[in-house]
């Protein structure tokens, strides 16, 4: 299993979606959601999408921005969220299954503020507006998949 832990200081205007129990959804990437994307071999790569409501989606590419439909999972991933005065922490656990063939990845986060005000974060990114489906930011090294 990974987990994921992220945290938002200065959080205070950070609009949070409400919580609606575990499960599949799409459109979280509208609000406040953090999303893992992994390279899994001959272009093709993974994205998932966790939201602070409980919700996460799951999508496969088979190259950029070509999807080849939703992964299916025999386990689910769980997120959890506190909020305090000025600080947002969470985690993702995202079952062992779902990395399988990755070798690079990116975590990136899309925040919502009181207002509209809507910002993207990677931490790499080589073009004026944001694309996480963009290889380049895949800067977080896996490892060789073990080989069978």
């Amino acid at each position: 299993m990974l987990f994921l832990r992220w945290r938002i200081d200065g959080a205070q205007q950070v609009v949070l979606p409400a919580y609606k129990g575990t499960g599949c959804a799409d459109d979280l990437w509208k609000t406040t959601c953090f999303e893992l994307f992994l390279d899994i071999g001959e272009g093709r790569y993974r994205e998932f999408n966790f939201s602070p409501s409980g919700r996460w989606a799951a999508y496969d590419f088979a190259s950029y921005r070509v999807s080849s439909g939703d992964v299916e999972m025999p386990d689910w991933p769980e997120t959890s969220i506190e909020r305090g005065d000025a600080i947002i922490t969470g985690v993702v656990r995202v079952p062992s299954d779902a990395m399988l063939g990755a070798t690079k990845g990116a975590l990136t986060a899309v925040i919502e503020e009181e207002g509209g005000v809507m910002s993207f974060w990677a931490g790499a990114h080589d073009k004026d507006e944001p694309d996480f489906h963009d290889s380049t930011c895949f800067t977080l090294d896996f490892g060789s998949p073990p080989r069978s």
